[in-house]
């Protein structure tokens, strides 16, 4: 097959589990090398059932995306994948996509840290570059 026809796949796996103790919150941020900016903000929100994903530039948050189809629950393990193509997050839970969040960032090369914070206990957490066709 073709070099060109390749397509490069930056991902995440974070496996883990919230606890009933926790307040239930927890992101995952894809950040910016030498400024604020946060690429791909992913906020479960088990109080709403719901997703946000959103973008953090030029020292103002955008227009929020939400995502109901939440597959997460309390004291469940649970596995979150997010790949990276040249247009798109792609976001797995548990092996099913849930949604997609188109970049709001040009320079993609300039993404090069993941932040998980808040509640929850994570078992594993990887970083892969794959090539798919």
């Amino acid at each position: 097959m073709h070099e060109h026809m390749k397509r490069k796949h930056v991902g995440v796996t974070d496996e883990g589990e919230i606890s009933t103790l926790s307040k239930k919150l927890f992101e995952i941020n894809f950040l910016c090398e030498h400024d604020d900016r946060i690429a791909f903000h992913f906020n479960p929100r088990f109080t709403e059932s719901d997703i946000i994903c959103n973008s953090y530039m030029a020292n103002h948050w955008g227009k929020e995306e939400r995502c109901g189809n939440f597959l997460l629950g309390v004291e469940e393990p649970f596995q979150i994948e997010i790949y990276s193509d040249n247009d798109n997050f792609h976001v797995f839970i548990d092996e099913t996509k849930v949604m997609q969040y188109k970049h709001r960032v040009e320079e993609l090369k300039t993404i090069t840290k993941v932040q998980v914070v808040n509640d929850v206990n994570i078992s594993s957490l990887e970083i892969t570059k794959k090539h798919y066709f």
